[in-house]
């Protein structure tokens, strides 16, 4: 009696989980097949093929004010959730098309984490601050992430 009271109380906890640990691999596919869909991912990129692109989309993230620096999850861990973090500027970064190639390249290590049979730590990350300061080697106002600004994740 013990064990079936034992194994009913993790079954709450795990059913739902589980729940969401498919819907969210179902999301995962359709987010990959659109991102196909809108030509905006060559099929069988790297992720590392693909995060390049997302970089080069997020440019300098060059800004003029805190309030144009964004946080965006990129990558996926083994036991769900983003990889990091990328910093990225509303003044020069056209949000529908960075928001495509981040889903194309999250989908991608997803893929390549699951092939793989990796394993990760578990542990979720907290989203971080962007803010819009000079860059130390020239100078130049970028967003960065870190502190001293109340940087939004969109």
């Amino acid at each position: 009696m013990g064990d079936d009271a034992h194994m009913n109380k993790h079954s709450r906890f795990l059913r739902p989980l589980l729940q969401r640990l498919a819907l969210a691999g179902l999301a995962g596919m359709a987010v990959a097949c659109a991102a196909a869909d809108d030509g905006t991912t060559v099929p069988n990129q790297s992720s590392a093929q693909l995060m390049s692109k997302v970089q080069s989309l997020i440019g300098d993230a060059e800004c003029d004010h805190p309030t144009q620096c964004r946080v965006v999850a990129v990558g996926a861990k083994a036991c769900g959730g983003p990889s990091g973090y990328l910093a990225w500027s509303q003044k020069g970064t056209d949000q529908e098309t960075l928001a495509a190639a981040v889903a194309a390249q999250s989908a991608a290590e997803r893929r390549e984490v699951q092939a793989a049979g990796m394993l990760s730590d578990c542990r979720m990350l907290t989203p971080p601050a962007a803010t819009c300061r000079p860059r130390v080697s020239d100078g130049k106002k970028t967003c960065q992430l870190g502190l001293g600004g109340a940087g939004r994740l969109d």
